[in-house]
């Protein structure tokens, strides 16, 4: 978990805001698990507390079996290199004075893994595998597009060969043409290098596409956890339906009514009691989803939710 002390206007008194809360996952090598919900929800809060950018208030975070807060210096400096990510912005997230070919080489130079021409030639391959030309090595980001960017960025995770890769939502400011071809580069890129990955979106269409397993988080929380054929075809949290009724088809008759939740995402500063989605769910119940928070419960084989109603509901 992680929580953080802000205050709420300029003389209001210090609360504690719940980013990430309970939150219990696991993945496994060769796999990617999408974690998916709104803005604001704490997926990005999630994504840099698995990096070890930020410790977690509570409970913790492992690699392999080791904790990040149990490791030593040099072990530390092994999960930088194992644990990379790919970020949303691809416009900040490339150092505007550095040409690309030494972004990309520059975390070889830290690990200490070639230099000079072998470092040359090995920034050029990740270049080319990632569909740019060996003419952009000398090139600042500036001159590029925002899909070339996020070339770039993922040419940078890859230098090192990482064993996780955390992407942060890396199509969402991108165009649908180009959304699909970084989308494919990475499902190539991860049967090639036998990468995990971490993948955050808020789009269940991309999500669907790119994962094995699918979570999907709210206020916090994660509410329904399943591998992704489960979930988009039985889903078990009405979180998660409304989600899903948001997603465009191109055929009529597999078109749903969209479901238009009332209300606005609550305050991590005061959540609500008993289900935090009962403020906006069509099916809640008093007392029992007022009051009583609904644990995340195997509902049906490797398919988890927190709803009090899973079983009657969706059957």
């Amino acid at each position: 978990m992680r929580h953080f002390s802000a205050k709420t206007g300029a003389f209001g008194k210090h609360q504690w805001l719940k980013a990430v809360d309970g939150v219990d996952l696991c993945l496994a090598p060769g796999e990617t698990l999408g974690l998916a919900g709104e803005s604001g929800c704490g997926k990005s809060t999630l994504a840099r507390l698995i990096m070890g950018l930020i410790p977690p208030s509570g409970g913790e975070v492992a690699f392999r079996g080791r904790s990040l807060a149990g490791m030593c210096k040099e072990e530390r400096f092994s999960f930088r290199k194992d644990v990379q990510m790919i970020f949303q912005d691809p416009f900040s997230s490339l150092n505007p004075r550095m040409r690309v070919g030494e972004i990309i080489g520059e975390a070889l130079t830290i690990h200490g893994l070639c230099s000079g021409a072998e470092k040359r030639d090995r920034v050029v391959e990740l270049m080319v595998r990632v569909g740019l030309s060996k003419e952009h090595f000398y090139r600042y980001p500036h001159e590029f597009s925002g899909g070339q960017r996020q070339r770039v960025g993922i040419a940078r995770a890859l230098a090192v060969s990482p064993h996780l890769i955390i992407a942060d939502e890396p199509v969402s400011a991108l165009d649908l043409s180009i959304q699909a071809q970084i989308i494919n580069l990475l499902q190539d890129l991860k049967r090639e290098y036998s990468l995990s990955f971490l993948f955050i979106a808020h789009d269940l269409s991309v999500v669907r596409h790119m994962s094995d397993r699918i979570a999907i988080m709210y206020l916090g929380k994660i509410v329904e956890t399943g591998g992704r054929d489960a979930v988009f075809s039985r889903f078990l949290h009405p979180y998660t339906e409304a989600l899903l009724s948001a997603i465009p088809y191109i055929d009529p008759e597999k078109r749903k009514q969209r479901i238009i939740l009332q209300g606005d995402l609550p305050s991590p500063f005061s959540p609500p009691t008993g289900c935090p989605f009962h403020t906006r769910c069509p099916y809640a119940e008093r007392p029992l989803c007022f009051e009583v928070p609904p644990p995340l419960e195997e509902k049906e084989a490797n398919h988890f939710a927190s709803c009090h109603f899973s079983a009657k509901l969706f059957r």
